[in-house]
């Protein structure tokens, strides 16, 4: 047995069969390590993933370049998927295209507060749901802003969900903030925002979904939302973890790719979910809505693509490295790409080029995160060979990382 276990560590990651082998191979750990946040170890990391095979048994079915893909993306963000901190969830789900069962990962209500608090600037922040049992809820913006919940029995229906936050402003000064949405208005938004909901009522496993209102995990997912508003109208301040958060949660993502090459975004993939992990059910909490404010969703939340009619045609599939990241010559075409978009004037699909968004880009993250905690020439210590084939291979990239580390560290070069 101990030979069987030596053959798999030592295997090459693309020649790796299970996700139970990816507990035993070195470059498995080695990829973890490439982008983990300071605060994570691959071998922590390593019993992460023994935890979320036990909680969620079908997640051992996934292509493992999905799931350690995912699982590096959770690595890069400092978040513990599929554990009792709740702050991410790797969901295995069916690429009917592939034939095989990826991997799609949901950041939890508590994994962006999480990334939130790391910013220095909260003193406090907390989100609750609502219930119209509760003993007092009232709030008010403006002014006389103020919010106040006495939950109740809860018993009742749910009525909606807020986030409130206090932030440190320095010199002793604070200032307060909350964001309360009503159940319609978490809907609402749930309809036009959510691409894993879209999904499931395209394949008809909205039962299955945390966005089902019949989930309890229906209230972690309407407080996740309460947070993310408050974020996006700029009340809450926004990490580089924070915003790469909000643009991987829910996304259909190919994973793999970006196992095998972590300098690469990764590419939007359709499936349909084949089990969720149970979150568990949020404090609840009761109140009356005694103020409420019309919801206009337009510019507060984050973008989306829009579902586009199907192309005649498919699509050229996308290159991707076949090499190990410690050997990666990602390819100049990764630095922009095509998207269908659809046009409501004209009712027609266009083919538009899309440029990625470097400040969600994994290694960017890590690079700027490394700059600000022990400075450029530490840090070039550390990704100066990766940084050195970006050069030539994604000019962009490469280009977005020394600017923003110039932000941090005026030693940079030019």
């Amino acid at each position: 047995m101990s030979g069987a276990i030596e053959q798999v560590k030592q295997q090459p990651l693309r020649q790796v069969k299970s996700v139970q082998h990816l507990l035993w191979n070195d470059q498995a750990k080695n990829q973890l390590a490439s982008v983990a946040a300071k605060h994570m170890n691959p071998e922590r990391m390593m019993r992460i993933v023994a935890n979320a095979i036990r909680t969620t048994p079908k997640l051992q079915a996934c292509d493992p370049m999905s799931f350690l893909g995912a699982l590096m993306q959770c690595a890069s963000l400092g978040l513990e998927p599929n554990s009792a901190l709740g702050h991410a969830y790797l969901i295995p789900f069916e690429n009917k295209k592939k034939g095989i069962v990826e991997v799609q990962l949901v950041i939890g209500y508590k994994g962006l507060i999480d990334l939130a608090r790391r910013s220095g600037q909260l003193a406090a922040i907390h989100g609750d749901v609502v219930y119209d049992d509760d003993e007092l809820f009232s709030h008010e913006y403006g002014s006389n802003q103020h919010l106040r919940h006495r939950p109740g029995p809860r018993n009742g229906k749910m009525i909606g969900a807020y986030c409130y936050a206090k932030l440190n402003l320095g010199d002793g000064c604070t200032a307060e903030g909350h964001r309360f949405l009503t159940r319609d208005e978490i809907i609402r938004h749930r309809n036009q925002y959510s691409q894993g909901w879209k999904t499931a009522v395209r394949f008809g496993k909205t039962a299955d979904s945390p966005w089902d209102e019949a989930n309890p995990a229906f209230e972690a997912m309407a407080i996740k939302t309460a947070v993310r508003m408050m974020a996006n109208r700029g009340e809450l301040p926004m990490s580089i973890e924070f915003m790469a958060a909000d643009a991987v949660d829910e996304s259909r993502a190919d994973y793999s790719a970006f196992a095998m090459d972590p300098t690469i975004g990764s590419a939007p993939i359709e499936g349909e979910i084949v089990e969720e992990p149970e979150e568990r059910k949020p404090e609840a909490i009761s109140h009356r809505q005694t103020n409420d404010q019309p919801f206009d969703t337009r510019g507060e939340a984050r973008p989306v693509q829009e579902t586009a009619p199907k192309p005649a045609a498919k699509p050229a599939k996308r290159e991707r490295s076949g090499q190990p990241y410690a050997n990666a010559t990602a390819p100049a075409e990764r630095d922009e790409g095509q998207a269908l978009m659809f046009d409501h004037e004209t009712q027609t699909a266009k083919t538009v080029v899309v440029k990625p968004d470097h400040s969600t880009n994994p290694f960017a993250m890590t690079v700027l995160r490394d700059v600000a905690d022990m400075g450029w020439d530490e840090a070039v210590g550390f990704h100066g060979e990766e940084l050195a084939r970006l050069a030539d291979s994604k000019p962009d990239l490469h280009r977005y990382i020394l600017a923003e580390a110039r932000a941090i560290d005026d030693t940079v070069p030019q």
